[in-house]
């Protein structure tokens, strides 16, 4: 298998060094600290290896997070990462034909393309406010495509399904027998309400992804998962005996405790009003550069997709802003290659407490007064509100 090179992370592997802001980290403002959730019985568990699909109590309680599943729906696995790689190559095989929705986290389609297929993508169109536009989707799908990708809530528009899209694709899917594979790391992450749908919960032949790393401020603790079928999830752990055999079982108990039902919602909870308060900072910020600024506001935290109309690229800015301020924000043309017009367009995130991100915004600030004087009207995106 060729991978090809995962420009988002290549470019942040170079540049997030110590010393730099990061506003490119899609974390919350806040990670859990050991003490939040600790308690002295976990010195007597034993340090022996993991069950293959995961620990019991772990899987049941991610299973309550999706309707109509329970634990036999579950793989756990060493971050999204790891579950992105199975379920990709339990769905793709070499010739197929692939759909993909576009921008997103390259992850996925960079998986795809290293299985040989042939790529159809569906954009995103910036016009559309970069909505999901069901019918158009539809027309994008021939009867050779044999699996639609998707990462919803997506990375990185801001945008999320509603229940009508997911059941719209789902049956699209149904109708030409294709699978769907979805990275839905933020689902959770929304600034409030319930969470947004996932594609497992309506269509058999659906696979996706999720972590403790987003609402949970668990990252560290390196727990995703995958929800499949049973007889995929089967074929899932099969194919987890070649990719790490097993996870952390301090890490597991760790994230089946936070996970548990009586304390799930506290948890939850803390995370949005994190990101809440670290957003009410950059959209006000934002407002005060709209001149130069414009976006759509973002349905969950904790990345935007901002527009510019500075006289250089993103990529350009983004080195002058790493050079001068040591800021890191990151560039679309380079990152997002998909995205169209992504010379204009930078993916901002806003994962530090409300000082930090005042302090950060402050000097971009003044990068864009250097760099910005030649200001004309932004253009303006329809809202999605």
């Amino acid at each position: 298998m060729k991978i090809p090179d995962f420009e988002l992370e290549r470019w942040k592997a170079t540049r997030v060094v110590p010393g730099v802001t990061d506003l490119t980290e899609t974390g919350l403002p806040e990670p859990l600290r050991l003490r939040d959730f600790f308690s002295e019985d976990l010195l007597d568990l034993r340090m022996d290896y993991a069950l293959i699909y995961g620990n019991d109590q772990l899987r049941s309680e991610i299973s309550e997070l999706y309707s109509g599943k329970d634990k036999d729906n579950i793989l756990v696995t060493s971050s999204t990462s790891e579950s992105n790689m199975i379920l990709t190559n339990l769905s793709v095989n070499n010739g197929d034909e692939v759909l993909i929705q576009v921008p997103s986290f390259m992850q996925i389609p960079g998986l795809i393309e290293a299985n040989g297929v042939r790529i159809h993508k569906y954009y995103l169109e910036s016009e559309n406010g970069f909505e999901f536009d069901v019918d158009r989707f539809n027309e994008s799908v021939t009867s050779k495509i044999k699996v639609f990708a998707f990462n919803y809530p997506n990375n990185p528009t801001g945008r999320v399904l509603d229940r009508s899209q997911v059941k719209a694709i789902c049956e699209i899917a149904k109708d030409h027998d294709a699978w769907i594979i979805a990275d839905e790391v933020y689902r959770g992450i929304e600034f409030d309400g319930p969470f947004s749908p996932s594609f497992a919960e309506y269509y058999d032949k659906a696979l996706v992804s999720g972590s403790v790393s987003k609402v949970w401020g668990l990252a560290g603790l390196r727990v995703g998962w995958m929800v499949g079928n049973k007889e995929m999830i089967e074929k899932a752990s099969a194919y987890k005996e070649y990719t790490t055999l097993g996870g952390s079982v301090l890490s597991e108990e760790l994230a089946a405790r936070v996970l548990q039902k009586d304390k799930r919602q506290r948890f939850i909870d803390r995370g949005r009003k994190l990101v809440r308060e670290s957003f009410e900072v950059f959209n006000r910020w934002m407002q005060e550069n709209s001149g130069t600024l414009s976006y759509i506001k973002p349905s969950f935290g904790v990345i935007a997709l901002v527009k510019h109309n500075l006289p250089m690229t993103s990529s350009e800015f983004c080195r002058r802003l790493l050079e001068e301020k040591n800021i890191a924000v990151v560039p679309c043309d380079e990152c997002f290659p998909d995205l169209k017009d992504g010379e204009h367009y930078l993916r901002m995130s806003y994962c530090h407490s409300p000082p930090v991100m005042e302090e950060a915004l402050r000097r971009v600030s003044e990068m864009l007064n250097k760099y910005g004087a030649r200001r004309v009207e932004a253009p303006r995106i329809k809202s999605s509100a």
